[in-house]
């Protein structure tokens, strides 16, 4: 039940020509110009295939991409050589950043990765990250709040070109569910920690002060913080 399956078949996630992956960079990319008015060393958290990373070096910052996943950062180190890129993209845990205190200007969180974080480990990144930002610097949040959208989550609905849900299983807390995803040839689930808005805002005030906030659509939101340091 690991994400890797899914990031394979969803190519808004794994493939960064795809419309679906340029569909995510251009609905975020005004407001990374907005709040990355200066430019300076960048930390793409939980970065993927890379293509935020590569966007913000195009942008002129020099970025560095860490992600948990052997797969993703494989993938990322592969479009970097394609795109000819400076991007340094390492494997490490985002509990333990492998970085010195004040290391960087912007610490970029965004592409829904929470769901991959329960509370005692977005606990420690959000700590993590307060401890590697310089003062002053900026914290950039995006995040689906799944605690409301989930009820919309229905069997049958379409997702992708292949897959469609076949089942939703909340836990009794509903702190995670479980979600079917089934196509022609095959299933697979995947547990996504819930994460609703309220949640968010109180984890984050323990290390941060919130300095913006923007609602993205419906259901998912963009948030700066910088550290309480």
């Amino acid at each position: 039940m690991t994400f890797e399956k899914y990031y394979t078949v969803f190519n808004a996630y794994s493939d960064i020509y795809s419309d679906e992956y340029r569909k995510r960079i251009e609905t975020l990319e005004p407001l990374l110009l907005k709040y990355m008015p200066k430019k300076g060393r960048v930390l793409d958290l939980a970065c993927g295939v890379g293509g935020f990373s590569f966007l913000l070096e195009d942008m002129g910052f020099d970025v560095v991409g860490i992600d948990s996943s052997g797969f993703m950062i494989e993938r990322a180190k592969e479009y970097a050589k394609e795109k000819r890129s400076k991007v340094e993209f390492i494997l490490g845990d985002a509990r333990e950043l492998p970085f010195e205190e004040n290391s960087f200007d912007y610490v970029l969180f965004i592409g829904d990765s929470i769901v991959h974080f329960d509370p005692p480990v977005l606990n420690s990144t959000f700590k993590e990250v307060a401890r590697v930002l310089k003062p002053g610097g900026r914290m950039l949040l995006h995040f689906l709040d799944l605690r409301t959208f989930l009820p919309k989550l229905t069997s049958g609905q379409v997702i992708g070109a292949e897959y469609w849900i076949s089942k939703v299983l909340t836990d009794p807390d509903e702190k995670s569910a479980v979600i079917e995803f089934q196509s022609e040839k095959d299933s697979f689930r995947v547990r996504f920690n819930v994460w609703g808005k309220t949640a968010v805002d109180l984890l984050t005030n323990l290390y941060f002060r919130k300095i913006a906030e923007e609602k993205v659509n419906e259901y998912s939101y963009f948030q700066v913080y910088v550290p309480k340091k």
